[in-house]
């Protein structure tokens, strides 16, 4: 698979954050993003597990509005990856098979990873480039 030129793979931290509006930070990315048709990956396993963390009916219909936006991809898990994720998450992410997930996606799509500080390592260690939250 060809990597696009611009894009971007969401972690748990950055797809909640975006859904519940803790910083204005991923608000104002992904209105950047969609302005100028970047594609933004959310693998299905992070989707889940920012869901999980989400406290109120109004920050899930925020996650369903932003996972809807044209310019996101939502990828679920196949069973064709799924070895490989486990071995991701075994590995590297201490058993986060979303974590792993997305580091998938961004390998594979030669994209970067939006992540948390105290998330980042296990994305380093497999050599992708992350950027930080705020």
């Amino acid at each position: 698979m060809t990597g696009s030129v611009s894009g971007r793979v969401l972690d748990v931290p950055a797809l909640a954050d975006a859904a519940a509006g803790r910083s204005e930070y991923m608000r104002a990315w992904l209105a950047v993003m969609t302005r100028f048709g970047h594609a933004v990956a959310v693998p299905s396993t992070v989707r889940a597990r920012a869901a999980d963390q989400l406290a109120s009916a109004a920050e899930l219909a925020e996650l369903d509005w932003f996972c809807a936006s044209g310019t996101v991809l939502e990828i679920p898990l196949s069973s064709a990856d799924a070895g490989e994720v486990s071995q991701l998450a075994g590995d590297h992410f201490g058993g986060d098979i979303a974590a792993a997930h997305a580091a998938l996606i961004a390998r594979r799509r030669h994209w970067l990873v939006i992540t948390s500080e105290d998330r980042a390592t296990g994305f380093r260690e497999i050599g992708l480039d992350v950027e930080l939250l705020p």
